[in-house]
C-alpha cells in the first residue's frame, strides 16, 4: 500500500516536483516466460527493481526481453535503480522481465507524484 512521506525530504521533493510523493512497494514473480514487472506511471520520480531469487533475471522496457536482449539482475540482489534526474524518463516506462528459472521473486519499489484537483479533507460525500 503507498504511504506518505512526511520530514525534509519529502518537503525538498514536494516542492521540486509540485506535487505530494508516495513510496509503493510490491513483489512480482517471474518465471521462463515474460511478465510485466510493472506498469507504466507517467509520475513515477524513481524505481527500484531487486532480484530476491537465486535465478538471474533480464529486464527491459520491451516485451522481447531475453538473455541477449535486456539489463541482467544477477542472482541473490541484483538490482537496476533509476530516478528522474539522473536518467530522464525512463523509469515511467513499463518494465518486463523473464527469469532463467521459475517462481523467481522480484522486490518493487516506486517513489510517485501525484497531483489531487483539489484536496479531499472530509470522506462525507456531501462536502465533495
Amino acid at each position: 500500500m503507498p504511504s506518505t512521506l512526511y520530514g525534509a525530504a519529502a518537503e525538498f521533493l514536494r516542492t521540486r516536483y509540485k506535487g505530494e510523493l508516495t513510496e509503493d512497494e510490491t513483489s512480482v514473480t517471474l518465471g521462463t516466460t515474460v511478465s510485466t514487472v510493472i506498469q507504466s506511471n507517467p509520475d513515477r520520480l524513481g524505481l527500484l527493481i531487486l532480484n530476491l531469487s537465486t535465478n538471474t533475471m533480464y529486464i527491459s522496457i520491451t516485451n522481447g526481453v531475453s538473455a541477449t536482449d535486456g539489463i541482467r539482475l544477477g542472482a541473490n540482489g541484483g538490482s537496476l535503480s533509476l530516478n528522474v534526474t539522473d536518467d530522464g524518463m525512463i523509469q515511467t516506462r513499463t518494465w518486463y522481465g523473464i527469469s532463467t528459472g521459475a517462481a523467481s521473486s522480484v522486490y518493487v519499489l516506486e517513489l510517485t507524484r501525484f497531483i489531487a484537483d483539489r484536496q479531499i479533507i472530509s470522506e462525507d460525500a456531501s462536502d465533495l
